[in-house]
């Protein structure tokens, strides 16, 4: 077919797409999702029309036996989940700023840095900035002391503001003012707070006397995010209105999370919560949670608290908490799956026994490196030491299909790309054909014109007789065929 008769075939599709009665045809406000170059993911059902004989699956990362980063000198007794992974693509090392409580040392909380030429073996270089028990001879960043939390941000070599390339938010509950705080540096050792400290103000003890909820917590962490040009903070809020007395809280009122977004990094609109315990879940809080942003999806690392129960049967009430996933379609509305994503280890002993909290994700290479802090005891007792947990790539959530053929069918939707891959361990065969608008096959995509696909990699090519350029702009619904196949979702490419 000519490309002048595909582009009338494409009028003649968005017609009956928007007037025509049909099965597949749908209503008129409801357009095609458009596609763009990125990955896109099943986790959610968004871009599912149909499934047939399919299961969905939650896949927990695979941990790594030992802590990455453990207690070692006074001024590193308790690493703490808020922490920032980067590659540094000059020097080909990774890059590590972290939180570290440390009790009975001044500083007792403070930041620090490590490096690792692999992501997984890290190093606390003697940066010689910070005295200590009378030395300098430590990791320790020059940054405010004494806060949680860790937004971190590096802007870049071509960052506009030198002064201001990397970013810092923490949590500030001291005299100088309760609440979000923020502070700049040109190095990302030595960093400056922000004259207009704090930028979103904290409960300053009238949150519960008042029943004023949405007031931004101890617990924060961020990400960039690209479909609207905002930073993206997740913070830990407290909700009011629930049964029973959880710990540490007032009767009544719940640790639970929110959100909120800026420009620049300073102005910064007042939280709105996300997500809301279940109350059919007995004493359930959230702690937060880390944001990230896969193609069009958001994503979040919810960590789930157990004030209320033991790690061991019979043992002492000193909580549990575990990681589970968190997703939207536009940073307002969020589902939750209770699958754990990273689960505490049931083993008693275990240096995460009691905890599990994702603290950051880093992709590296085909895998996904999700860093986690474990608890031993308890949520207040105890050691707390950093993990790494591996999962492939974007392999977060499959739709599986066994022996039995099954069937996923998206919506209409736009491809802009000229090829695709696919994420996917077959072991069987999968095969993908493009429809129209009506349901009929778009000749060159059927069945019989795509290559047999097999193999386990997160970016299987697809092949068909036709070319994806030919159908550029038009409308088509993604029908795939599975058998013995984990399929966790696919990619766009120019």
């Amino acid at each position: 077919m000519s490309v002048m008769a595909r582009m009338m075939s494409a009028v003649c599709w968005t017609a009956l797409y928007f007037g025509m009665g049909s099965g597949l045809a749908v209503a008129a406000d409801k357009k095609p999702i458009p596609l763009d170059v990125g990955p896109h993911l099943f986790v959610d059902d968004y871009l599912i029309e149909q499934s047939i004989h399919l299961a969905r699956t939650t896949h927990q990362p695979e941990k790594l036996p030992r802590p990455i980063l453990s207690k070692a000198e006074p001024w590193h007794q308790q690493p703490l989940y808020f922490q920032k992974v980067l590659h540094d693509p000059r020097t080909s090392k990774f890059r590590m700023w972290y939180n570290v409580k440390n009790p009975g040392v001044k500083p007792s909380v403070c930041f620090c840095y490590a490096e690792s030429d692999d992501a997984v073996h890290w190093t606390r270089p003697n940066l010689g900035l910070v005295s200590v028990n009378g030395s300098k001879r430590n990791n320790v960043i020059d940054a405010p002391f004494g806060h949680f939390g860790l937004f971190f941000v590096d802007e870049g070599d071509n960052c506009r503001e030198p002064a201001r390339r990397y970013k810092m938010a923490y949590y500030n509950a001291g005299r100088r003012g309760t609440g979000l705080h923020v502070a700049f540096s040109a190095d990302g050792f030595r960093f400056k707070p922000y004259s207009g400290n704090p930028v979103i103000q904290g409960d300053a003890g009238k949150r519960f006397a008042s029943g004023y909820a949405n007031v931004i917590g101890d617990v924060i962490d961020g990400c960039w995010n690209p479909l609207t040009g905002q930073y993206l903070l997740g913070c830990k809020i407290t909700e009011g209105g629930y049964p029973g007395k959880p710990h540490w809280l007032p009767e009544g009122w719940r640790r639970t999370v929110g959100m909120t977004v800026s420009k620049d990094f300073i102005t910064w609109r007042r939280p709105w919560q996300i997500i809301l315990p279940d109350p059919a879940n007995g004493m359930e809080e959230f702690y937060g949670f880390q944001p990230l942003i896969r193609g069009t999806l958001y994503l979040g690392l919810l960590r789930v608290l157990r004030d209320d129960l033991p790690a061991d049967p019979g043992g002492p009430v000193e909580g549990i908490g575990w990681t589970e996933l968190i997703s939207s379609r536009d940073g307002k509305n969020w589902t939750r799956y209770q699958d754990r994503l990273i689960d505490r280890n049931p083993a008693p002993g275990s240096w995460d026994h009691a905890m599990a909290w994702a603290g950051n994700l880093l992709a590296v290479g085909d895998k996904d490196y999700l860093y986690f802090c474990g608890y031993s005891a308890g949520h207040k007792v105890g050691d707390r030491q950093n993990g790494l947990a591996i999962l492939r790539k974007n392999g977060f959530v499959s739709r599986d299909a066994d022996n039995k053929e099954g069937v996923l069918r998206t919506p209409l939707v736009v491809i802009h790309g000229h090829r695709i891959t696919v994420n996917a361990c077959v072991r069987g065969e999968m095969r993908l054909r493009l429809l129209d608008p009506l349901g009929r096959p778009i000749p060159g995509f059927d069945l019989q014109d795509c290559s047999p696909v097999q193999g386990d990699s997160v970016s299987l090519p697809l092949r068909w007789r036709g070319s994806l350029a030919t159908l550029k702009n038009m409308p088509v619904r993604m029908e795939f065929h599975l058998q013995n196949t984990q399929l966790y979702g696919f990619d766009v490419l120019e």
